[in-house]
């Protein structure tokens, strides 16, 4: 038996054994419960506007839209500090249409909240208004429905 059968077989027999079971059950943690699971998270609400974002087309040609992945949990602050020196800014909208609107001539940016329990921050309502300013529709929409109608009202869907 040459060194790497050793090995598997050493292996195998700790992952066997009732020690190993007992460890591993040991380590998982339970998952954690959601405060509000009947309200739709913002990631849940985007995942699926993103599903219809990429089925929408103007004029035979697909919508030109981005989100910018900005969500701040779940990276390391090594991480943090290396997107925020390439550029990231705080409060940018969740959901960039390039693709001028058919009804209203502009861009739509769209900042996505949950129906119940979120708010928009300071630096996401400077970046609505500054994004109006420069010629862009800007909405805070609570909820896929309300997003919905923004994207009717701009004459990206009927």
């Amino acid at each position: 038996m040459d060194y790497r059968d050793r090995v598997l077989a050493a292996v195998k027999a700790f992952y066997e054994s009732p020690k190993a079971r007992e460890k591993v059950r040991s380590e998982v943690k339970p998952k954690k419960k959601r405060a509000h699971p009947e309200i739709p998270t913002e990631s849940e609400i985007q995942i699926k506007l993103a599903g219809l974002l990429d089925q929408l087309t103007i004029d035979g040609e697909p919508l030109v839209w981005f989100h910018p992945p900005l969500e701040s949990y779940g990276i390391s602050p090594v991480s943090a500090r290396r997107r925020k020196l390439s550029g990231a800014k705080k409060g940018c909208p969740d959901i960039l249409i390039f693709s001028k609107g058919p009804l209203t001539g502009k861009p739509t940016a769209i900042e996505l909240k949950r129906l119940k329990y979120s708010s928009t921050t300071a630096e996401q309502r400077e970046w609505l208004q500054r994004l109006s300013g420069v010629g862009w529709d800007a909405h805070i929409c609570k909820g896929y429905k309300a997003a919905l109608e923004v994207l009717k009202a701009a004459g990206y869907m009927s």
